[in-house]
């Protein structure tokens, strides 16, 4: 503890004494310690995002195969058809 003396007014003679106390800011806890039981905020955010990007990639594969499956089955399904054709008339 340290000890300081004040005089509030030059002119006065008399002192005030006031005493300092020097805290320390409390320990922070890592991290880690908290995001480890996955209640934190951050966490929960974070596999929020994780689950949200996932569904949105099966869905873009998805799309993407359906983009590239469905010309090719109906050029196929033309072909069925005009070879049937051919084939009656023949």
């Amino acid at each position: 503890m340290n000890t300081t003396d004040f005089n509030t007014n030059p002119s006065q003679s008399d002192t005030t004494r006031a005493e300092l106390m020097i805290v320390s800011p409390p320990p922070v806890e890592p991290p880690s310690a908290w995001m480890q039981y996955g209640t934190s905020p951050t966490e929960i955010i974070l596999a929020t995002a994780c689950v949200i990007v996932a569904v949105a990639t099966v869905i873009g594969a998805i799309a993407g195969l359906i983009n590239v499956l469905v010309p090719v089955m109906r050029l196929a399904s033309q072909q069925r058809e005009s070879t049937d054709e051919e084939n009656c008339h023949s």
